[in-house]
């Protein structure tokens, strides 16, 4: 089995007539003026988020700085916001291009996207996505996802009630036609991961944690799960990933990779697992499960107690131990 581990508020769609996409306005006629966006405006962003998404959604300042601001594949360019007459923020857009073309070429992300809630049905939101899309053209970007990036907020449309759905439509986005899910347990008090029985999977594999085996993982990934696998389990090594937080299954005594898990976790007691991923000559036989539960165990070992796993439809493969959802999206994209 191979699982892959993690968009947006907005209002009721409403036509108006709109500025020069992509560019900052002065409005002559008096509306909302449309400006781009930057850590400067971390306060102003942050109210409209937390007032936007429910607190299951953890925004917090941190957040919106390591994932957006200061993140180094952020857009500047396509990073917008409204403010009023008065001058008070009514909307933003928050977003992201690809800073490599082999997984991701010529693509883009709003990373994040939301209109204050007294500011709504009246076109806002329409205009902030109309002039990021336009900046994203002119960037030469040709699909533009809502959520899923690298270090995302959202891996699609947060909470997609239908006139979530029905905005991004007209919007001309291609929207899934299923939710996914970020599932969370507690792992600390749980008794299906103390009543798994390992034992007869002992007797054919091995976990450990990472020693230095760069080599033999990447490539286990590149056959086994290649394309963004790879690159997230390079960037994380390469930026010192705690050894503690990547586990390997093996044949035997460490002989040969058959499997492997990305932790988030060290001094946290909330962190995260995923992707977690098996090698297909070894799937069907409940392998999965076994590495499932050495992970968690792994995470209880260095302090979590409540685990997220995001970005999944396997609702019932990680039910066995617990996990239910919490979060859910649906995903979108559109190619311009």
């Amino acid at each position: 089995m191979g699982e892959r581990k993690k968009q947006v508020d907005t209002e009721k769609f409403e036509e108006k007539e709109n500025p020069v996409a992509g560019k900052p306005s002065e409005e002559p006629d008096g509306r909302e003026k449309i400006e781009h966006l930057g850590k400067e405006n971390l306060e102003d962003v942050w109210k409209i988020g937390v007032a936007s998404f429910a607190p299951e959604f953890h925004l917090t300042k941190q957040k919106l700085c390591e994932n957006a601001f200061d993140a180094p594949d952020f857009f500047k360019e396509g990073s917008l916001g409204i403010r009023d007459a008065e001058g008070v923020l009514a909307g933003f857009i928050l977003s992201k291009i690809s800073l490599e073309d082999v997984v991701y070429p010529n693509t883009g992300w709003i990373s994040i996207f939301a209109v204050a809630p007294e500011k709504r049905c009246r076109g806002v939101g329409h205009r902030l996505l109309e002039s990021a899309l336009q900046a994203f053209k002119e960037k030469g970007i040709e699909r533009v996802y809502l959520g899923q990036d690298y270090r995302n907020f959202f891996s699609g449309i947060p909470s997609p009630s239908e006139e979530k759905i029905r905005f991004f439509a007209k919007e001309g986005f291609w929207i899934n036609n299923e939710d996914h899910y970020d599932l969370e347990a507690d792992i600390v008090s749980n008794e299906k991961i103390r009543d798994f029985d390992p034992d007869r999977f002992l007797k054919n594999f091995s976990v450990t944690t990472f020693s230095g085996e760069k080599k033999e993982l990447l490539a286990f990934l590149d056959t086994e799960f290649p394309g963004r696998w790879v690159f997230e389990a390079e960037t994380a090594m390469d930026e010192g990933k705690a050894s503690e937080e990547i586990v390997l299954l093996w044949t035997g005594e460490k002989q040969e990779l058959v499997g492997y898990c990305m932790l988030d976790g060290v001094g946290k007691e909330y962190g995260g697992l995923g992707p977690i991923g098996i090698a297909k000559k070894i799937r069907g036989n409940h392998v999965g499960d076994f590495m499932l539960w050495a992970s968690l165990r792994q995470l209880k070992k260095i302090g979590v107690r409540t685990v997220n796993i995001d970005w999944t439809i396997l609702k019932d493969f990680y039910g066995k131990f617990g996990f239910v959802p919490e979060r859910v999206y649906r995903g979108a994209c559109k190619d311009i």
